[in-house]
């Protein structure tokens, strides 16, 4: 009878969560709060690559994540919060996004520790679908491919700590982030412009965050970079984590329409990095470019197989469609992205891949 008693509770609950907007309160009252949510994401991809182990297919991707969050409010507007979010993924794979917790005052100061981002400072608006001829710094830093540097290295889901301090005066918004622990797996294959790289000692990475709300206008400002000297180096002794990057952006939001301004730029051994990009969202439609330009040299690192100048143009597009088959929070999307590396200022060595596209149908809900 008990057990019984149990799973028409569990019923009860899928079958609320399923109903509702977004996630379930199992717990609701003036002390706090706890709930359980979710989403789920599948999609249908093709892809053309031209590089030297690319090609072109299609494949399907997706996911399903579970989020379970609780607050917790005290007399004198103090809080304490956590969030868990597991992924199961399509390929039979199980991760996890956030796993925090945080505290601190209502209108105030915050303190967040665990796994989780900070301020994105490279906002791409709706990207359904975009990818880049070489890599990103959401990814990895890969040898011999072009870097598109979007201020993220030290934004968190990495390494082997995180803590961040924020808080809101009024309309301005201060983020202070930190990353701590082994950062030798942002170099894919632990190799640097030809060379591997060796782990000393943990990195500490700092990410200070500026933000001003001025009603529909609002901009940021940030930078990233290691304080540790030699946390990584190369066979021949050179220092790779001294690496620092800076970045702007702004937005500007009036009803359906949504408007990102972004520029990025990265100072590390051998290379310079430069971002810019722009996107639209309008009722749906969501279009972007983003602009890249590297330098590389043969200074420091002497084994290095590329010198000049190279850039990337990455166009992205994509069109939502919300509440399909009236269902609410069951929405389709349509994308597209296209991107081309010009890499004839390079004086020295070539990348492993050009051109990109890729087209996608993606279905989502959330629960």
């Amino acid at each position: 009878m008990r057990k019984a008693f149990k799973y028409s509770i569990g019923a009860v609950l899928v079958s609320a969560a399923l109903y509702a907007n977004a996630g379930i309160a199992v717990v609701d009252t003036d002390q706090g709060k706890f709930s359980i949510g979710g989403d789920v994401e599948f999609d249908f991809n093709y892809r053309d690559k031209d590089s030297k182990v690319g090609g072109e297919g299609f494949d399907q991707s997706g996911r399903v994540l579970m989020e379970f969050a609780g607050e917790r409010y005290t007399e004198s507007d103090h809080y304490f919060k956590l969030k868990a979010q597991s992924v199961f993924d399509t390929s039979g794979a199980m991760g996890v996004d956030d796993a925090w917790f945080a505290f601190g005052k209502k209108g105030g100061w915050d303190i967040k520790m665990g796994r989780f981002e900070g301020t994105d400072m490279f906002p791409v608006g709706q990207d359904t679908f975009l990818e880049y001829s070489g890599d990103t710094s959401n990814d990895l830093y890969q040898d011999d491919a072009f870097y598109t540097y979007q201020l993220k290295e030290a934004r968190g889901r990495g390494a082997e700590g995180q803590a961040m301090y924020s808080q809101q005066f009024g309309n301005l918004y201060v983020e202070v982030g930190t990353m701590f622990g082994d950062r030798t797996a942002l170099f894919d294959g632990a190799k640097y412009h030809g060379q591997d790289v060796t782990y000393n000692e943990d990195s500490f990475l700092l990410r200070p965050v500026v933000s001003y709300q001025a009603g529909n206008f609002n901009i940021s400002a940030s930078m990233e970079t290691n304080l540790i000297s030699d946390a990584i180096t190369t066979d021949s002794g050179v220092d790779v984590s001294d690496r620092t990057g800076y970045g702007v952006t702004a937005n500007y939001s009036l009803d359906d329409l949504s408007i990102n301004l972004n520029y990025a730029h990265l100072d590390a051994v051998d290379e310079t990095n430069s971002t810019l990009g722009v996107n639209v969202l309008y009722k749906g439609f969501g279009i972007g470019y983003i602009q890249g330009e590297n330098e590389y040299e043969i200074n420091e690192i002497s084994t290095g197989t590329l010198e000049g100048d190279a850039s990337i143009s990455s166009w992205y597009a994509s069109y939502h469609f919300a509440n399909v088959l009236d269902v609410e929070d069951f929405s389709m999307y349509v994308g597209a992205y296209l991107s081309s590396i010009d890499d004839d200022d390079l004086t020295t060595g070539e990348f492993a891949e050009h051109d990109d596209k890729g087209y996608r149908l993606r279905f989502k809900y959330f629960f």
